[in-house]
């Protein structure tokens, strides 16, 4: 595997990951909208097939990413492939090949010797916990949430309600918020590690996401509530 291989399947997962979060935060805020403002309740029941067939997608769209991300089949782009090739190169993380990719074939900047000589230098054990990190996410994802996006989402061989109910009776908000904290964590974490050579530390970054989806969403509802209330 070459870094441009490498780096390929990166954003083949973080492209996933972000899929995956703004599908589920955009389904979870037009539901708590619709609850906090009336205005937005009547919105959206001026069009309830429409809505509901938005919110279906929001939540296949969820679900199909969150499988493509943690499956864990020979040919897939997932990210159990992705932090195994971590693993496995870790030459991608010298400071050698970092030095050759701040300077991109042009002449070494004065400030590069200084630079490479505070940059973290990962061994395989520092990448191997990074593999760590996310193997109770992904146990989290084979117990609940895999039978999930296969049986309903992916092949709909699940056709009982009741059954169907009780797959989404075991899924907690909390845990998939985690889920999807891990992910973006590790990412993020990796790509400070390959660009510029910063020592992974997980758990220290916010949800900043959340609050950047919760106004967007908000703002394209309030539009739309107002328009309704021009026109009535």
């Amino acid at each position: 595997m070459t870094e441009s291989e490498y780096w390929r399947d990166y954003e083949l997962i973080r492209d996933e990951v972000n899929t995956a979060i703004e599908s589920f935060y955009t389904y979870l805020e037009i539901h708590r909208f619709a609850a906090d403002d009336e205005r937005v309740f009547l919105s959206l029941n001026d069009a309830p097939m429409f809505w509901n067939i938005q919110l279906y997608s929001l939540q296949t769209a969820f679900f199909i990413a969150l499988g493509r991300i943690f499956d864990d089949g020979p040919d897939a782009h997932s990210i159990h492939k992705l932090l195994t090739a971590t693993v496995e190169h870790p030459e991608f993380f010298s400071k050698n090949s970092l030095g050759l990719r701040k300077t991109s074939g042009k002449e070494k900047p004065k400030w590069l010797d200084s630079y490479l000589a505070d940059a973290f230098e990962p061994t395989v054990t520092d990448l191997r916990t990074l593999k760590k990190a996310l193997a109770p996410q992904r146990k989290k994802f084979d117990s609940v949430y895999g039978d999930i996006r296969d049986y309903v989402f992916a092949h709909r061989i699940i056709k009982k309600k009741e059954r169907v109910s009780e797959l989404f009776g075991n899924t907690l908000i909390k845990d998939l918020e985690q889920m999807l904290y891990c992910l973006h964590d590790l990412l993020e974490v990796l790509w400070q590690l390959f660009h510029n050579g910063i020592r992974p530390q997980m758990g220290v970054r916010t949800y900043e996401y959340k609050e950047r989806i919760r106004r967007t969403t908000r703002d394209v509802l309030e539009k739309l509530s107002a328009s309704r209330a021009a026109v009535a």
